[in-house]
């Protein structure tokens, strides 16, 4: 069994590109192509679809990724417990998260877990609850930052996030303590698509509010910038709302108090983590205490 071939072909289907790949894995584009030849002369069918903007995966090709991949996870296990042993902290880790933890978090967690572990690789995907979920499913992340919007996965708890109501600082609502639900079914709304924010989704269908879509955006920056340029209103999460966003942004509480629970989400009926995954993992629920208790 060659593992640097199933290393190489999981590489090619994440990038789309043999190029990309080589330049990732410090191969030469031909010996990337050879790898996946090979693999393909073995196994009888074909991996690749050759397409004019790269490759993707055949529907062979999609069957036998998921085993590579736990092949994958074994390897690295196996490379971080031997290091181990010789006192040596190495590994890979792959964390989705969403775009408002990605942007205000994972830049300081990384760069501190670094610091302590300069010699495990972090790789971080951004997307939405519908994209960590699709990420989990398909083992091309090993855990996700995320919310608790359904208990698919195994959950370890973070912080509560609350959801306020946002608004441009020239809004008629901007003069407001508080948002009412009247006020809800009365203002223009920005909301994102229902694959994101599942919690302001539900909020609306449980107190049987039809509010009035202005835009629905799927990238929470753009709903910031059409907000800031007073477009509508829209109920996003806190963590969402550091300061380098707020200019020309007012913030208000909804008269029913929303929020959502952030933690820590892997599928650990597909697999136990690595050691690197379980340091970065306590990592993170230390750095989310110490930061929560400043």
């Amino acid at each position: 069994m060659n593992v640097k071939k199933y290393l190489a072909y999981i590489k090619v289907v994440e990038t789309g590109s043999l190029t990309k790949a080589a330049d990732l894995l410090n191969y030469t584009q031909p010996s990337i192509s050879q790898m996946i030849s090979s693999l393909e002369e073995e196994y009888g069918f074909a991996l690749l679809v050759r397409q004019k903007n790269g490759v993707k995966p055949t529907e062979n090709g999609l069957k036998v990724l998921q085993a590579m991949r736990e092949i994958e996870r074994g390897y690295e296990k196996l490379l971080g417990t031997v290091d181990g042993i010789n006192g040596l902290e190495t590994g890979k880790v792959r964390i989705g998260a969403y775009i408002s933890i990605a942007t205000n978090w994972m830049p300081r967690i990384v760069s501190e877990f670094k610091q302590r572990y300069p010699f495990i690789e972090i790789q971080l995907y951004e997307g939405n609850a519908s994209e960590l979920d699709d990420w989990l499913e398909e083992d091309t992340i090993d855990f996700a930052i995320g919310s608790s919007h359904h208990h698919k996965w195994d959950f370890r708890f973070l912080l509560e996030d609350p959801i306020i109501a946002v608004m441009s600082t020239r809004h008629e609502w901007a003069q407001a303590n508080i948002i009412s639900l009247q006020a809800i079914k009365e203002a223009e709304w920005i909301l994102p698509y229902p694959d994101s924010l599942f919690e302001v989704h539900n909020f609306l269908k449980k107190e049987g509010i039809q509010p009035r879509i202005t835009y629905q955006i799927r990238g929470d920056e753009t709903i910031l910038a059409m907000i800031r340029h007073n477009l509508g209103i829209s109920l996003l999460p806190r963590l969402l709302l550091n300061s380098t966003v707020l200019d020309g942004i007012a913030t208000r509480p909804v008269e029913i108090p929303l929020s959502r629970k952030v933690g820590i989400l892997t599928n650990m009926r597909k697999h136990a983590p690595t050691p690197a995954i379980s340091k970065m993992i306590h990592f993170i629920e230390e750095w989310v205490n110490k930061e929560a208790g400043e």
